[in-house]
């Protein structure tokens, strides 16, 4: 499996954790929507162990549903996610953003093409602007 399937994998698992944490899907019993969204949501993170060609497609689907869908869930999404799956999602992301990926995104092809084996989570780690201690929030 890629890295980047891997890890999109992993933030896919993670968000599945957290929104289960969350209304509606902290219920005992789904409404029909949310239970199909679940669904939907779970052969999608089982189809990342062998992905087929639609697996991105599938997941820039099922995102752009659950951001539809539940805006206020949202947040509880890593931004990352949205470029590695790319597509319409990419509409999500600032310029910014885009620019900071596109950075790692650049590294991690020059680790692969290498034969290095590339961690994108702790590429991210090191490429995200630090914050001053004193900045003012804005």
């Amino acid at each position: 499996m890629s890295s980047r399937i891997n890890f999109i994998k992993d933030l896919l698992q993670t968000l599945d954790q957290r929104i289960k944490e969350h209304d509606p899907f902290d219920r005992d019993v789904l409404a029909e929507e949310e239970q199909d969204f679940i669904d939907k949501w779970n052969t999608l993170i089982v189809s990342a162990d062998a992905p087929t060609s639609e697996f991105l497609f599938d997941t820039q689907e099922l995102i752009g549903r659950f951001i539809r869908c539940y805006p206020n869930l949202v947040p509880l999404m890593h931004r990352e996610l949205l470029y590695f799956v790319g597509g319409e999602c990419l509409h999500y992301l600032g310029d910014e953003e885009l620019a900071l990926y596109q950075s790692i995104d650049e590294q991690l092809y020059e680790l692969e093409s290498a034969g290095e084996t590339a961690d994108i989570a702790k590429l991210i780690e090191i490429n995200k602007p630090s914050v001053p201690q004193n900045a003012p929030l804005q």
